[in-house]
C-alpha cells in the first residue's frame, strides 16, 4: 500500500500516529476504571404473588406475598411500602436486616390497590430496588343496574 504524502504531511501523520499509540494503554486503563466504577451488582427484589385478585371491582384482596431479596454486597437494607399521597408520611417500614445479603419475609397483604415495596440502604436511605403487588377484580364494574322482577 503506497500513500502520495508530502514530507510535511508525513512527519505530521508520524507525530500523530506516535501520539495515539502511546495514548493507548492509557486509554484502556482509564475506560476499564470507568467500568469497573459503573459495574452494578446483581440483586434480585421480587413479590411472589405479584397479583392479587379480588371478586368484584373495589373490593379488598388478601394474600399473603412473599418477599425475597438478594444482593451481593451485605450491608444494611431494610424494606419499606410506598404509602399512598393522602398519608402524611410516604413511607412506612416493613423490616430491616443488618450486615445482611438476601432474606425473605411474609407480608400480610390487604388492599384494594396496587401497592409498591422498596428495597432501601439504612446508611443512605437510597432506593436499591422496587417491586410492586398489582390488584386485579374477577368482576369489573357494570354501568347497568340489575333488577329483579318475577313477573
Amino acid at each position: 500500500m503506497y500513500f502520495n504524502l508530502s514530507n510535511g504531511h508525513a512527519k505530521k501523520w508520524l507525530v500523530l500516529s506516535c501520539f495515539l499509540v502511546s495514548l493507548q494503554p492509557s486509554l484502556a486503563a482509564e475506560i476499564t476504571n470507568k467500568v469497573n466504577q459503573l459495574t452494578v451488582t446483581p440483586l434480585i427484589f421480587s413479590a411472589q404473588p405479584a397479583n392479587c385478585i379480588a371478586l368484584r371491582h373495589g373490593r379488598t384482596c388478601y394474600a399473603n406475598v412473599k418477599l425475597n431479596w438478594s444482593s451481593d454486597i451485605k450491608q444494611d437494607y431494610c424494606i419499606y411500602i410506598k404509602q399512598p399521597q393522602t398519608v402524611s408520611a410516604p413511607l412506612k417500614m416493613i423490616q430491616c436486616w443488618k450486615n445482611s445479603n438476601g432474606n425473605q419475609i411474609i407480608f400480610n397483604f390487604e388492599s384494594n390497590e396496587k401497592i409498591e415495596f422498596l428495597l432501601m440502604s439504612s446508611k443512605n436511605k437510597q432506593v436499591i430496588a422496587e417491586t410492586a403487588v398489582e390488584v386485579s377484580w374477577v368482576h369489573k364494574p357494570t354501568a347497568r343496574k340489575r333488577r329483579w322482577r318475577i313477573f
